[in-house]
């Protein structure tokens, strides 16, 4: 969780990023990270031998490219390249496929969609505007419902710790680190004029 969540903290100040949603087509750009569809690298697909594999799958890395399903909703897209960008930062790529997060995922598959959800939704930047439901995440987020659902959840026990660590020692427990600090700077501006 925490490597996960500091890695996307670090992508997000390395490439200036200051609003949501979070373009990670253009972080993949500035990466050297090939983006395309299933549909449009379909002859690059079968040529390497994973067309067979694709099928049921929302997306997949093999080396520094990243193939996603053009069928899926523009939001499950975006999440979809942002956890396989994950697995390019986290686990040097390779064969790796995705589809919406589940509870029973492999601890690979489940950093991956945590660096996913931290990149695309960071928790200091919904507090700060003042989140209070998945359907906001969605929206503000331009992620699926399920993406939301599974990053609020987080950010409900996130909300939770705050008020037990307010009570014991009188401040908020968001800030705390250094890098998170830096999100919640660079995002400042947005902050303050998107607070709900």
């Amino acid at each position: 969780y925490q490597k996960s969540r500091d890695v996307s903290w670090q992508i997000l100040i390395d490439h200036g990023i200051t609003q949501l949603p979070v373009k990670v087509s253009e972080i993949c750009k500035a990466k050297q990270i090939k983006v395309t569809s299933y549909e449009k690298g379909g002859k690059l697909i079968k040529d390497c031998g994973l067309f067979q594999n694709t099928v049921n799958s929302d997306g997949f890395t093999f080396g520094r490219m990243i193939f996603y399903n053009e069928q899926c909703t523009v939001p499950r897209q975006r999440f979809t390249v942002a956890h396989e960008l994950g697995h390019i930062l986290l686990h040097n790529g390779g064969g790796m496929y995705n589809r919406e997060p589940s509870a029973n995922d492999s601890p690979i598959e489940q950093e991956a969609n945590v660096f996913a959800s931290r990149l695309l939704a960071p928790a200091c930047v919904l507090w700060g505007i003042g989140v209070t439901s998945a359907q906001q995440i969605s929206e503000i987020c331009n992620i699926s419902m399920q993406s939301a659902e599974f990053r609020f959840k987080r950010l409900a026990e996130l909300f939770e710790r705050e008020k037990q660590f307010i009570r014991k020692y009188h401040k908020s427990c968001f800030l705390l680190s250094p890098l998170e600090r830096a999100v919640y700077h660079q995002f400042s501006d947005y902050i303050n004029r998107h607070k709900l």
